[in-house]
């Protein structure tokens, strides 16, 4: 029997700050109190599911980007919650395994990417009984 199955998900986050500003600034998320993280959570065969989390104290607004590796926009929408913690449900096809979460505060004094790339393998399970 062969079992399709989503081997290794790779998660990886890259923080990139624009502007190396901690000071509090009006109308934008604080770079130093802005915690974001992107994590995995599980799959079925059509999707992938992935929990998206950012600490906002002070509930200002930001984007929440998701893209395929060659650049092409599947979400993108902007929020204010001061504790943003949603589930991102990316379904599976036309062989896309690579994706891109980027947070970016309204003037882009946050920016924080994070890279996740799939694997899919094949498994033969097989059984051997002695007669």
């Amino acid at each position: 029997m062969k079992n399709s199955f989503i081997a290794a998900i790779l998660v990886s986050g890259a923080v990139l700050v624009a502007a190396p500003s901690f000071a509090k600034t009006a109308g934008n998320v604080e770079t130093s109190t802005a915690k974001s993280s992107v994590q995995f959570v599980g799959n079925s065969d059509e999707a992938m599911i992935f929990d998206v989390k950012l600490d906002n104290p002070n509930g200002n607004t930001f984007t929440v980007t998701v893209t395929t590796k060659d650049g092409d926009i599947l979400f993108s929408k902007d929020f204010s919650d001061k504790s943003f913690d949603k589930k991102f449900k990316l379904l599976k096809g036309d062989n896309i395994y690579s994706y891109n979460f980027k947070i970016t505060s309204s003037n882009k004094s946050l920016e924080q990417n994070f890279a996740v790339d799939a694997t899919t393998k094949t498994v033969d399970d097989v059984t051997v009984t002695k007669l």
